[in-house]
Order: structure tokens, then C-alpha cells, then sequence
């Protein structure tokens, strides 16, 4: 990335954070460390179980990075709920994980996965045979609106993982392609849907308020991270398919208008969801709180996942205002969320402690909702399972 691209990258991020105001207050470092010490050994102890051991064929090592990753995104971002269903949406992005960027074609495994969802048949393809045995439990967390959005949310990540696999990136002229795949594989449904379990709210009393709620949040999501992504995948080809570059194909945009066209999106997104929710004399505040503190964790945990490369960003920032600015917001997240994880991550699993890495450190995880692989090589993911989760 050259100078005059990375001060455009900067400066749009402190636009954005100037938009939402920035400000990630929900932890105190005792609080975070704790919470996080709690998901990430249930969500090892739900891995560890004789079922699931048998089904998954991964390096330990490998498995926990990954699993560290999935207990920080859930800490980070879904603080108003209670630590029963972080766990379990932590072990439901570790399955999202094992997914994402397999160049495996699903099409043989999928040939009948509709008539034996219908039918409560075993479903052949080994990602829906392993969180099938998760989603039962998951869902009970939620009313029947919530479940359905991420029941939908989790079906159209499968499909967007299928278009990924060929590299596609819309043919010139398809306007609606990009927007399309975004949507398929960015997580809003299960995101939206997730942050209000029933316990703590009434779908029927609120639900044009949760409705709105997971609406507004779904492209967000997406394009939160893609904005914070783009100078960790500018110019690298195992990113090449993703938003910004596929507006690029489809629209003929020059890198620079499209990235400027994501940054408006995101800033407008963001900031009407909130508008929105607040401007609602019917609404429930914990609507909106929580929505807050999902976008400012959302923020945070960008900010403190080494794999994004923001020390890096910061490190190469000059004296201009924007620069000076960008390393403001930046040691204010880290001072909010950064935290070895050796404080928290140290549960045994397998008879390996997390402290042994063999080698492999948090860099081997990708990102949860980018679509790049999480530390796993291209074709490994039906490797990642073993053969009996396949049914015959």
C-alpha cells in the first residue's frame, strides 16, 4: 500500500470512529479477563467431549487458535448477554471456521440436503452433521424470530462459501452481485439475531424493535469489517474476492472510488441503526445499548486482533493530523482490549496445554466474517472432519 492509499485508509477510519463516536466502556480489564477465561473453557470443554473429538480431525494447536478467536469476537461484541449464551455463540462461529474457505465442491454432499431437512434425515455434508448437534442447543437460547434469523444467517454463510470457492467476482455489469454475496456471507442474521435472547427479551412485545434491530444491523456487520480489513488484504491474492474488489469488477470503479463508496456505507449504516433505535419513543433502551456495545466491541476487537495489522498501520503512521489522530483511536482500543492470552486461553484440551503452540500462534486464525481461511490451507475443511460425520 503506498502513502497516498494508506492516508486515504486512515483518514476513512477516523471518519468512521468519529461517526459512532467511538467509545468501547463496557469492561473493566478484570471483568474482559475473567469473561474471557470463562467462554474460552466451556467452548474447549464443549470440544472436548468424546462426540465431538471424534468428528473433527485438526491440530490441536491449530484448533485453538481458532477457538481463541471465536471466544474473543463473542466477549468483545456481545457483552449484555450472559455468559450461557456467549459460550454458545462461541462454539457456533468455531463451526463457521471449520467452513469457511473450503475449495472442497459441496455439490455431491448437497444433492439431497433439502428433502432430508424435510424429512429429519442425516444430513451427508460433514459441517451440517456437526452443527446440527450444536444448533438445537443454541436456539433454545432464543424466541422463534431470533432463531429463524440465524437459522437463515447460517444457511446463507454456507451458500456464500460455495460461490467464494470459484473465485468469482460478478461479471461487469451485475450491480447486485457484490451486494448479494456480501449478504450471503457477511453473519448479519446471526449477529442481529443472536444479541436478543428471550430471557432477557420479549420477541412479542418488542418485536418491531428487534426486527428493526436485525435489519439495520446486517450490512454493518459486513462492512465494519471491511473497512477495517482493507489494509490487511490490500494486495494480497488470497483476498482477492471481497467487496470492494468485486464493486471494482462489476461497476468498473477504480480501487479508490470503491473503497471510498464502502467507507460512506459504513459510516450511514452504522450511524442509522443507532438513529433509528434511539428516535423510537416505544423502543426499549436495552435495544439500543446493545447494539452499541456490539459495534463499539466490534471496533475493539478489530482494533486488538493482531491479524488485522493495525500495529503495524500504527507504527507506520507520520505526523499529519489524520495520522496523529488514527494513533489516538488506536491506543485507546489497545488500552481497552488488548490482553495476552495467556491470561485467559490456558485450558487443556487433548492433553495439550494452550501455552504449547508447537509453532502455531494466533496468526494461523483468520478472521470470523471476511471469508479467509482460518489458519487452514485451501481443502482442508472435510479434513478437518472425520469420516464418519459423512452419513453414507
Amino acid at each position: 500500500m503506498d502513502n497516498s492509499t494508506f492516508l486515504i485508509f486512515v483518514s476513512a477510519l477516523n471518519r468512521y470512529f468519529d461517526t459512532i463516536q467511538y467509545n468501547d466502556d463496557i469492561y473493566d480489564h478484570e471483568t474482559r479477563v475473567a469473561t474471557l477465561r470463562h467462554v474460552y473453557a466451556e467452548t474447549a470443554k464443549y470440544f472436548d467431549q468424546p462426540e465431538q473429538k471424534a468428528a473433527i480431525e485438526a491440530q490441536p494447536a491449530r484448533f485453538k487458535a481458532i477457538m481463541r478467536t471465536s471466544s474473543q469476537v463473542v466477549v468483545y461484541c456481545w457483552p449484555k448477554c450472559s455468559l450461557d449464551v456467549m459460550v454458545a455463540v462461541s462454539v457456533y462461529f468455531v463451526h463457521i471456521v471449520l467452513l469457511d474457505d473450503s475449495t472442497n465442491n459441496p455439490s455431491p454432499l448437497m444433492l439431497t440436503f433439502g428433502n432430508d431437512l424435510i424429512k429429519g434425515e442425516p444430513q451427508k455434508h460433514p459441517f451440517w452433521s456437526l452443527m446440527n448437534a450444536h444448533l438445537s442447543k443454541f436456539l433454545s437460547y432464543y424466541g422463534g424470530f431470533c432463531s429463524l434469523a440465524i437459522l437463515r444467517s447460517t444457511f446463507d454463510y454456507f451458500q456464500g462459501c460455495w460461490v467464494e470457492q470459484h473465485n468469482f467476482h460478478g461479471y461487469p455489469g451485475s450491480e447486485y452481485f457484490p451486494g448479494f454475496l456480501r449478504r450471503l456471507n457477511g453473519l448479519g442474521g446471526i449477529c442481529g439475531g443472536s444479541l436478543f435472547p428471550r430471557d432477557d427479551f420479549d420477541e412479542d412485545a418488542l418485536f418491531p424493535q428487534i426486527a428493526t434491530a436485525i435489519a439495520e444491523l446486517e450490512i454493518p456487520v459486513a462492512f465494519i469489517n471491511d473497512l477495517m480489513s482493507f489494509y490487511k488484504e490490500y494486495g494480497n491474492p488470497r483476498d482477492e474476492v471481497n467487496l470492494v474488489s468485486n464493486w471494482c469488477t462489476t461497476e468498473g470503479l477504480s480501487i479508490s472510488e470503491s473503497f471510498e463508496r464502502l467507507t460512506n456505507e459504513t459510516c450511514r449504516g452504522s450511524k442509522r441503526v443507532m438513529d433509528v433505535l434511539n428516535g423510537l419513543n416505544d423502543k426499549d433502551p436495552k435495544i439500543s445499548e446493545t447494539i452499541h456495545a456490539f459495534i463499539h466491541g466490534y471496533v475493539t476487537w478489530h482494533f486488538c486482533d493482531e491479524r488485522f495489522r493495525f500495529k503495524e498501520a500504527y507504527e507506520r503512521c507520520g505526523d499529519s493530523p489524520e495520522e496523529l489522530k488514527f494513533r489516538r483511536y488506536y491506543e485507546k482500543a489497545m488500552a481497552i482490549g488488548t490482553i495476552d492470552f495467556k491470561e485467559w486461553a490456558m485450558a487443556e484440551m487433548n492433553g495439550i496445554a494452550d501455552g504449547d503452540t508447537n509453532g502455531i500462534h494466533d496468526m494461523e486464525a483468520e478472521d470470523l466474517t471476511n471469508g479467509v481461511s482460518h489458519g487452514l490451507d485451501n481443502g482442508e475443511l472435510l479434513n478437518l472432519y472425520a469420516a464418519p460425520m459423512v452419513a453414507k
